[in-house]
């Protein structure tokens, strides 16, 4: 695929994919700590800790079943429910010293707060080009770039952020531009001239090289080997063969 109008539809269509994304791996998480807040509530006899693992179960495996933007309502909503369940914790625990009702009260606070974000997520998502054609393309990019070997393919590169080991994040370079699996599961893609990463330095052990990534407005920091930069700056000048686009 040479035309840049249709990598545009991609681009367009990155938004949509990457809240899907973010709805499949939380739901993850969500049945699996639903499924242990049960367990938990069954073998301490207190019913609403078995209500509200349900909830965070139910979230999970529907999301898991249906991983679309739609989702970011479900979990939304069931991390709402579950963060009220916790502060009404005082009407349910009786004789609890009020440091423990406190902590629930800060948790289930902090849930309602995220739930409510994720909610806010759905409106922008909503309205987001929904290019049931593109969104199919990327998404099959998107597998085919995930399960290549970063280490024999010369059109993956990959870089860590964070602290210690970090979040791997990984780069299919492509003839129009670069396709980014980013951390919290964010698909962004970028026009050739609007990529850039440079040395910053080594690390502490010599093994890997400090580098600033910069994607149009977003900048972000990491390390990387070096092999993989040399891939990237030879990509960047046109002289090695980029990966080819799922149809």
């Amino acid at each position: 695929m040479h035309d840049h109008s249709e990598w545009n539809r991609l681009d367009a269509a990155a938004y949509r994919v990457s809240m899907s994304r973010s709805v499949r791996w939380l739901a993850r998480y969500l049945a699996g700590i639903g499924v242990v807040v049960v367990v938990c509530g069954i073998a301490g006899r207190f019913a609403p800790l078995v209500v509200m693992g349900g909830v965070l179960t139910c979230a999970g495996l529907w999301n898991l079943r249906r991983p679309t933007t739609t989702g970011l309502i479900v979990d939304g909503v069931a991390v709402i429910l579950t963060g009220a369940g916790q502060c009404l914790a005082a009407l349910w625990i009786e004789d609890a010293r009020e440091s423990s009702v406190g902590k629930w009260v800060i948790a289930g606070t902090i849930q309602i707060v995220w739930g409510i974000r994720r909610l806010a997520l759905y409106r922008t998502a909503h309205f987001a080009p929904n290019d049931r054609e593109a969104i199919a393309r990327l998404e099959a990019a998107i597998r085919e770039l995930s399960k290549g070997d970063a280490r024999s393919d010369p059109t993956i590169v990959e870089f860590r952020t964070g602290r210690l080991r970090g979040r791997r994040n990984r780069l299919g370079l492509y003839a129009e531009g670069s396709i980014g699996l980013l951390e919290h599961q964010a698909v962004r893609l970028e026009k050739r001239g609007d990529i850039w990463i440079e040395s910053a330095g080594t690390t502490s052990l010599g093994r890997t090289l400090k580098v600033k990534i910069q994607m149009s407005d977003l900048q972000l920091e990491g390390r990387m080997e070096p092999a993989h930069l040399e891939r990237f700056e030879r990509w960047k000048l046109g002289l090695s063969q980029a990966r080819p686009l799922a149809a």
